[in-house]
């Protein structure tokens, strides 16, 4: 009886160890569980963070795609309504700066415009712009919204 009871004893012993180590396992492993789904969270979160950042880099992408390489104008009439959207560029600059302006708002809209310096027989000297529309040159005055044509380009 006395090997019973100690046998007994033994399994009760190992039964509450046995017991006490898997709830301590159990405890651990729901606590690595707890922070791996905190992770997942966070992880998850930055992904729609960089979904969103992707979407807004591809729309700017696309925006500069639309403006490089700088080209030409089509037609006049994508011309005249480029200048007139621009409208009087430049006030209170001088004129060659008006010009160098409206160079710049060209460029930054994708165009490309050239600066045009010319000096008459008394040395006065003349700036303006000349752009390609189509399959001709045009002047651009910085104080006038008016498209002029130059001639065919050759």
């Amino acid at each position: 009886m006395k090997t019973g009871l100690v046998i007994v004893s033994v399994v009760a012993v190992l039964l509450a160890v046995s017991t006490g180590l898997g709830y301590w396992m159990l405890s651990d492993t729901n606590a690595e569980l707890d922070s791996t789904m905190a992770e997942l969270t966070d992880t998850e979160a930055e992904l729609t963070e960089t979904k969103t950042e992707l979407t807004s880099t591809k729309a700017e992408l696309t925006e500069i795609e639309e403006l490089c390489p700088p080209r030409d104008f089509q037609d006049r009439s994508e011309l005249v309504s480029w200048r007139e959207a621009t409208g009087i560029v430049g006030q209170g600059l001088s004129w060659v700066d008006r010009c160098l302006k409206l160079q710049e708002i060209g460029l930054s809209d994708g165009y490309i415009l050239s600066i045009d310096v010319d000096v008459d027989d008394y040395g006065d000297i003349y700036v303006s712009l000349t752009a390609i529309a189509g399959e001709n040159f045009y002047i651009v005055y910085p104080d006038e919204l008016e498209v002029y044509l130059i001639g065919l380009v050759y």
